[in-house]
């Protein structure tokens, strides 16, 4: 805070200020607000953003504090087990041609977290916006990511339209920041599309995370202000369906985790006890 402050005392912008504490997207955000004199009000809403997004990871921790332990105090028993029990008992009786298979599981796991593993790779390879729509088609997380940046871009329009801007003018505005950012790859789809006769609602449909409540109020024909007061209400809207979603998915974590454990303790009791029971057989 004291590197900003002398940033800011040295004539920078915020955006140019806190350019190095924060990610590209939101430093675009930020700078758009400046230029459209909406900066107050952007601050509040990546304030607010930022905010939920710290206050769910803390609670995905709180949730997985429990699980963990028992994740721990398993991995403990199994290793002992394995380590003081199961050779004395192997030393009973020669291996049978069972016992000699537990390997097989590597021949089936390996090749799947080698694919997931590729996947990933390719996934963050990709520019942001084919990211976004990769992510989006995942379940569980794909709604969520949807709303997120469809509440992402809400922001970022209303606070241009906040400022007097049109449509047209906005996608003019958002195309002149980096070739990296999510906003810029998105005007520059959208002003392609339209500029090749495209219907405003289809080249909405064809992000996928776009709200389609946009071309009905983009296409209104109301005033400027109408509109700007109807995103803002939308976006509202998209926050607060964002904050349902997040709850939901964290009251899913830890009965899921439990789930979980209940599996790998299985099958740890099976690989430890079903050599021994074999081992006894043959005695």
């Amino acid at each position: 805070m004291r590197q900003i402050n002398q940033d800011l005392r040295a004539g920078q912008s915020v955006s140019e200020a806190f350019g190095t504490v924060i990610d590209e997207q939101i430093r675009f955000q930020l700078k758009l607000a400046e230029e459209h004199g909406q900066l107050a009000s952007s601050l509040g809403q990546i304030s607010r953003l930022l905010q939920t997004a710290h206050q769910r990871q803390q609670k995905i921790k709180r949730l997985l504090q429990y699980p963990l332990v028992l994740v721990v105090i398993l991995a403990m028993v199994i290793m002992a087990m394995k380590i003081l029990i199961m050779p004395q008992l192997t030393a009973l009786a020669p291996p049978t041609r069972n016992s000699q298979l537990s390997w097989w599981w590597l021949v089936v796991a390996l090749p799947f977290a080698a694919a997931i593993g590729l996947i990933i790779l390719y996934v963050a390879q990709q520019p942001i916006l084919r990211r976004v729509l990769i992510i989006i088609k995942i379940p569980l997380i794909g709604p969520i990511v949807k709303l997120y940046y469809g509440y992402y871009f809400l922001m970022a329009l209303t606070v241009m339209s906040e400022g007097g801007l049109g449509f047209q003018e906005i996608l003019v505005v958002l195309r002149q920041g980096k070739s990296t950012t999510l906003l810029h790859q998105i005007a520059e789809r959208l002003a392609n599309d339209l500029a090749n006769g495209e219907w405003l609602a289809n080249a909405i449909k064809r992000f996928g995370f776009l709200p389609i409540e946009l071309q009905l109020i983009l296409k209104s024909g109301k005033s400027q202000t109408t509109i700007a007061e109807e995103l803002t209400a939308l976006t509202a809207l998209y926050y607060q369906r964002l904050t349902q979603r997040l709850e939901r998915l964290l009251s899913m974590i830890q009965p899921a985790s439990f789930a979980i454990i209940g599996m790998i303790i299985i099958g740890a009791y099976a690989s430890l006890f079903l050599p021994m029971y074999r081992t006894i057989g043959g005695m």
